[in-house]
């Protein structure tokens, strides 16, 4: 009787390790996280806390819809456009403390790159994996976004997944997609 019972805690022990870190083994990916054309994730040299501001978490509601779209950007007007959006610079909805109040986006070469950004979201922890290929037949680049989610609770993780990619030839599209 003694062996049943410490075999079935042994068991149990195993199935509770298994369970454990079921949340981890879900986002191992022994790659990069960024495949393809892409040149980097955006920004390059943007301080941690100011992470955020580059996220549509923090959008009003009148410009989240624009937020979460698939974006293009090609010059520092839309750059300038699209962050502008973002309504940092209320402080009294945020206080004077508040890292992204008169944010300013880090910038981009836009002779030599485009930034395209894919909002994806996830469950629990998430790893976004991020790949650009160019089809010169249908010219297009192609931007697909993988998430992988592991663990069981129900917590949101999102990221608009900026990449710079090698200036989008004229004529050329891109196709967006998550996975």
């Amino acid at each position: 009787m003694r062996k049943l019972r410490t075999r079935i805690w042994i068991s149990v022990i195993l199935v509770g390790l298994a369970l454990l870190t079921d949340g981890c083994f879900g986002l191992i990916d022994a790659d990069d996280h960024n495949r393809g054309l892409i040149v980097s994730e955006y920004p390059i040299n943007n301080p941690p806390k100011t992470q955020l501001c580059y996220e549509p978490g923090l959008m009003s509601s009148l410009a989240d819809s624009i937020a979460k779209n698939n974006i293009i950007i090609n010059s520092d007007i839309s750059l300038k456009a699209y962050f502008d959006n973002r309504r940092y610079n209320n402080l009294n909805r945020y206080g004077p403390g508040f890292p992204c109040v008169n944010f300013q986006p880090e910038s981009v070469d836009f002779s030599t790159y485009t930034l395209l950004g894919n909002y994806a979201q996830g469950g629990c922890d998430v790893a976004f994996t991020r790949s650009v290929i160019r089809d010169d037949n249908s010219k297009k680049y192609s931007y697909t976004v993988t998430v992988r989610e592991a663990g069981s609770c129900k917590k949101l993780g999102f990221s608009m997944n900026w990449v710079l990619v090698p200036k989008l030839p004229p004529g050329y599209a891109v196709d967006f997609r998550i996975k």
